[in-house]
């Protein structure tokens, strides 16, 4: 998610009000304020950094050593994990540590929200702790291995501004182009739909020459269909950036719980990832189904996640092909097809 301009989040159908409470947390008076990390935010936090240094490379080349911090906040105060001396106003929480390390605090900037946030000359991820997320009135609560990939999504956008700070700063200026987008033309969306039925069968394909043929159907369905709209450049940007931004994201958190869930682990582990989790089965029928209804941003997120997650099977090592601050993902899968 965006720091500074306010965007949807991954809304399944059935669960909008959990995810939407998630987002948000709880209102005004519903949780109690808290200055300290709580063992269900560290149980989390210990997870995240274990899967981040064994698995990040895999996810994406340079992921694993990239020294990115994490900001997390509840209602009263926000909290930075993996820095050494930051500068005032943030202050050592006392009497309290994280894996026999310092952490630090200081008082919740109402603005922040699930994105990346410029710390220094660099970018830490920021996301909600586990105990804000889970404090509010509802019974449905947000689950730990959940948490855990959301904050790698979050960490993933300080990758991109670190290791790209200008193509990131073009993602975020796209937004001003949100209101001209023609997100509510019938005609439009429809054509969404049918690129997304394409990307989900290119990524079902029984084999290497059925998914190729689908994602050249993507291709020109997608051709097609700016054609269609009469697409200016800043549109033109607007999708390209967005998947780019979003896109991508949304495949490293997949990516990291899928690399999780095949590594398997013990019945009693303290973070268990599940072989099929049900929010991302919803993503991709989303994908297949209906990516032409979904809200602002949201379609960005499966299209991007599904062109990476194509190139995966059409060209496995195509990240160690192309700098991030270089990659347009269709030109790439254009590329790949050839």
């Amino acid at each position: 998610m965006r720091a500074t301009i306010t965007k949807s989040f991954w809304i399944v159908a059935a669960l909008s009000f959990v995810l939407t409470a998630l987002l948000s947390g709880p209102q005004a008076g519903q949780v109690p304020e808290s200055a300290a990390l709580s063992p269900d935010d560290k149980l989390g936090l210990t997870e995240l950094f274990r899967l981040k240094k064994e698995r990040g490379d895999r996810v994406w080349p340079g992921f694993t050593a990239a020294d990115i911090p994490l900001i997390l906040f509840n209602d009263s105060h926000d909290f930075l994990v993996g820095a050494a001396n930051p500068p005032p106003p943030w202050e050592v929480v006392e009497k309290d540590d994280f894996e026999g390390k310092p952490y630090f605090r200081r008082a919740h900037d109402k603005d922040l929200q699930a994105f990346a946030l410029g710390y220094g000359r660099h970018w830490a991820g920021s996301l909600a702790t586990i105990e804000f997320m889970n404090s509010g009135q509802s019974s449905l609560k947000i689950s730990p291995d959940f948490w855990v990939v959301l904050a790698l999504h979050e960490m993933f956008h300080a990758f991109q501004a670190d290791l790209a700070p200008e193509r990131f700063r073009e993602a975020l200026a796209v937004y001003a182009f949100d209101d001209r987008y023609p997100y509510k033309d019938k005609e439009f969306a429809a054509a969404w739909n049918a690129e997304g039925a394409a990307l989900a069968q290119a990524l079902g394909a029984p084999d290497g020459a059925g998914a190729g043929q689908s994602a050249r159907e993507f291709q020109r369905l997608r051709q097609e269909r700016r054609k269609k709209a009469g697409f200016s450049p800043d549109l033109l940007a607007f999708e390209r950036e967005l998947e780019w931004l979003e896109g991508l994201a949304k495949y490293a958190e997949i990516s990291f719980y899928e690399s999780a869930a095949a590594a398997g682990g013990q019945e009693s582990a303290p973070v268990r990832f599940k072989p099929r989790f049900f929010i991302f089965q919803m993503d991709f029928v989303r994908l297949e189904k209906n990516l032409g209804g979904q809200d602002g941003d949201l379609r960005f997120y499966l299209s991007g996640m599904a062109q990476a997650r194509l190139l995966d099977r059409l060209k496995p090592d195509w990240k160690s092909k192309v700098r991030i601050a270089d990659l347009a993902l269709e030109e790439f899968l254009k590329t790949a097809l050839r």
